[in-house]
């Protein structure tokens, strides 16, 4: 029987610390959406888990904002961002900003700007809009509401009394998250602001990617919970509390860890793959057939969650007894423990300052003169489940963008993501592939990254009756 540790439905229990402004906030909000009972007990009726999430949340990003924006911002060589977003084709950056729940309604037309002074000035933060709801004055003190005269003026008077020298605007050929500005947006922007200004647009990219690495210890602690709640999930699926060999079938247990998923009142990040392995057959069986488990199965998992904004990314295996089997066969066994040599030289050579694709280089060379046949194609993770960073895979502008020639940061949320091979003697010398996947941290210092949770060091194993 299979030790676990249960886990509460609310998140960051001992971290959601609300400031008095929050619940001010929270009160005002409840009152106009009206969703207070007359005569109940209020402390009752709205302070619950899921406002107290959000409420930290929203607390988490702001800090950031306040401590990382304005350094990073000077290290680009910006001293202006303009972020542009309308209804229902939101940029996808604004989530670093309280996300729909700041903002509410993004409105038709949207102009969310960082300005920089310069010396020892504050960062200027306004948004240029015609909603206003939730927290958003936290994020953006100056709120400037336009009318039937349209956005345009607002924006050509703001820019135009700053005199901004180098504009970042979220466009990228290969970067999606710094690529949220439309085709029409863009254009308005260009005619909005005139050309002397419109030649001063650059990308946002670096800025982008520099801003994120930054994580907080608040980041840090929400990103370490997620990741422990996935293992949990996860470690329970691939166990006897949910698998009956001979009986129980794939798609049983993508089931139950969705609803597991649920049952942790998680957000969603995206839906398990869950692979058999199997003697005689080359390659995987994934739930397409919906296959039974069977005895002498080699089981793997691909999954993460979200909470409170933060994803997590994690893969593990686990082996299917005979009913006269104690442990795998050696073969595995021992192409198993390749896969925690693997892991652990990822974790030494994932050091700040080499880009992805020299990481990946060392960490397969390192493996084979360890006689391991390894594959490496891990990522940055975070706000997404594939992050704004480094990759540690080949340079392939098309598919990587340039993730790949990204450099590695300190503090980075990291998916430590490999996979190896090797021919299993107890397999009739079949080529069998083992996919490993554990969240990280780059530590504070750059100098290797630490694992969130585990690492899976021996395979998890299932019995058969």
């Amino acid at each position: 029987m299979i030790q676990t540790k249960s886990y509460p439905s609310v998140a960051c229990a001992g971290v959601l610390t609300m400031t008095k402004r929050s619940w001010l906030i929270a009160v005002a909000i409840l009152f106009i959406t009206g969703s207070f009972t007359v005569g109940q007990s209020t402390g009752a009726q709205w302070n619950t888990p899921a406002l107290q999430r959000l409420m930290h949340e929203w607390d988490v990003k702001l800090e950031k904002m306040e401590l990382h924006l304005q350094p990073a911002m000077r290290r680009a060589g910006v001293d202006m961002w303009i972020i542009m977003s309308r209804e229902f084709n939101v940029d996808p950056m604004l989530q670093m900003f309280g996300d729909y729940g700041i903002s509410g309604w993004y409105g038709h037309r949207n102009a969310y700007i960082f300005f920089d002074p310069g010396d020892n000035a504050p960062l200027e933060r306004t948004l240029l809009g015609t909603h206003q709801s939730g927290r958003m004055r936290d994020f953006f003190p100056t709120i400037i509401s336009y009318g039937e005269e349209g956005l345009k003026p607002h924006l050509a008077e703001f820019i135009n009394n700053r005199d901004p020298q180098r504009i970042a605007i979220n466009r990228s050929r290969t970067v999606a998250m710094a690529d949220g500005i439309t085709v029409e947006l863009l254009a308005f922007l260009e005619e909005a602001i005139g050309p002397v200004y419109s030649s001063r647009l650059i990308s946002a990219q670096d800025l982008i990617f520099d801003y994120i690495s930054h994580r907080t210890p608040a980041e840090l602690e929400i990103e370490t919970e997620a990741s422990q709640r996935t293992w949990y999930i996860l470690r329970r699926a691939f166990s006897n509390e949910v698998i009956t060999p001979g009986k129980t079938r794939l798609m049983d247990i993508y089931g139950f860890i969705l609803q597991e998923w649920q049952n942790q009142d998680l957000e969603f990040n995206f839906a398990p793959g869950v692979t058999i392995y199997r003697r005689g057959i080359q390659g995987g069986i994934d739930d397409t057939n919906n296959p039974v488990v069977e005895p002498g199965d080699l089981l793997h998992v691909d999954f993460g969650v979200r909470l409170m904004g933060l994803v997590t990314d994690q893969q593990h295996v686990a082996y299917v007894l005979y009913p006269d089997e104690t442990e795998p066969p050696a073969g595995l066994q021992a192409l198993f423990k390749q896969s925690v040599i693997t892991g652990n030289i990822y974790a030494e050579e994932l050091k700040a300052g080499q880009v992805g694709t020299a990481v990946k280089t060392i960490i397969e060379e390192r493996s084979r003169l360890e006689g391991i046949q390894a594959s490496v194609y891990g990522h940055t993770q975070g706000n997404w489940v594939h992050g704004a960073g480094a990759r540690t895979v080949f340079d392939w502008p098309d598919r990587y963008g340039d993730f790949a020639r990204e450099p590695v940061r300190a503090n980075e949320f990291w998916s430590i993501e490999y996979s190896v091979q090797a021919e299993v003697p107890e397999w009739d010398n079949q080529l069998v592939r083992i996919p490993r996947e554990e969240d990280a941290v780059i530590e504070p210092d750059g100098r290797r990254a630490r694992f969130l949770v585990g690492p899976q060091e021996i395979l998890w194993l299932i019995r058969s009756q």
